[in-house]
């Protein structure tokens, strides 16, 4: 599920092929605010953020660029889709209509929900698998995707207790009647039963 041609772009499939790897090359990876990375060793330790833009620094340096921020946050990648055509690309960034439209290597990114309690400001990272509806749900996703973060996701490649930074995981992506993706299910479809939280998500594909 990690094959570079899944990319629809040349970038995502750079992406895809930068996930393929993070995945046999991370030794030791913490999440953390500020991002330190010794290629070398296996050592990756960053947030959700800092590993986008490490990623798209070397897969789409253009649409990196285009968020004019020398450390771009969550917040920027959602407002970087939100003002991004859906018929083509602009800046390196073309923003997708529903979560359907997303396939490996596209980007996904919230703001952090109302009742969140974190200070963060949001969410970003990468699916690895296109987006399918739940048979008993269509109006819910379901996904695997890669990101860096200090909680785990359903079905996670990092240990429930350990320091976090990146791996992959699943999550639910819940859409209302217009398509628009209101909630995302964190803990995969756990998250059927332990809920989901409410918030905007977005979705983007870069081009170069």
């Amino acid at each position: 599920m990690l094959r570079a041609e899944q990319g629809q772009t040349k970038a995502a499939a750079r992406i895809i092929k930068w996930t393929k790897t993070l995945r046999d090359s991370v030794v030791e990876t913490k999440y953390q605010g500020r991002t330190v990375v010794r290629a070398e060793s296996g050592y990756y330790a960053w947030d959700c953020s800092g590993m986008s833009s490490w990623i798209l620094k070397r897969s789409a340096p253009a649409a990196l660029r285009a968020l004019e921020k020398s450390r771009p946050v969550a917040r920027d990648y959602f407002k970087m889709i939100d003002r991004s055509p859906t018929k083509r690309a602009r800046r390196g960034w073309q923003k997708l209509p529903h979560v359907s439209d997303a396939r490996p290597g596209d980007v996904f990114a919230w703001l952090r929900s109302p009742i969140s309690k974190s200070r963060v400001s949001g969410h970003v990272g990468f699916f690895v698998t296109a987006p399918t509806p739940l048979p008993d749900a269509p109006s819910i996703y379901i996904a695997r995707i890669m990101d860096a973060t200090s909680l785990p996701h359903g079905d996670d490649t990092r240990p429930q207790e350990g320091e976090g930074g990146f791996g992959f995981g699943t999550m639910l992506f819940a859409t209302n009647e217009l398509g628009e993706t209101v909630g995302y299910g964190w803990h995969g479809e756990r998250s059927l039963e332990w809920g989901f939280m409410p918030a905007e998500v977005l979705y983007g594909r870069v081009s170069r």
